[in-house]
């Protein structure tokens, strides 16, 4: 098993606005994880193998290649990559942006679960109402 500690992981958070067939939106995909570059390779690694563990047998090729792996967010485009698809967000990782999207995406499903269950009801109502407020 070839280690690939030697490579410069970077944590990221991989944000994808998730979208339903025939245009419908369906949410937020959000996960952690390692990214890192081999040979203009981008390589996947789960978010919870410890440094010294990341390795061939464990680690992922994403199907995308970078000349440099930006240090700000970005958007990945294109076609072919399989792992991470068109359109994923790489966002640099803190715990306070992970946690901001967890909410938004929590919240996101509470109010959709509120509207598909009960439609009419006076709380699916003034959850819809607040939201228009804020938008």
């Amino acid at each position: 098993m070839t280690s690939l500690t030697h490579l410069d992981w970077q944590p990221v958070i991989l944000l994808k606005v998730v979208r339903l067939p025939f245009g419908g939106w369906g949410g937020l995909s959000l996960q952690r994880a390692y990214l890192a570059l081999d040979n203009e390779q981008l390589l996947y690694a789960d978010w919870t193998l410890e440094a010294d563990e990341r390795a061939e047998a464990v680690v992922c090729a994403t199907g995308w290649t970078l000349p440099t792996l930006p240090d700000a967010a970005f958007r990945l485009h294109g076609k072919g990559a399989k792992l991470l698809p068109s359109g994923t967000w790489v966002l640099p990782y803190t715990d306070s942006v992970f946690s901001l999207y967890g909410i938004a995406n929590a919240m996101l499903i509470h109010l959709i679960r509120h509207i598909d269950q009960q439609p009419t009801d006076p709380l699916t109502l003034s959850l819809l109402s607040r939201l228009a407020q804020l938008l």
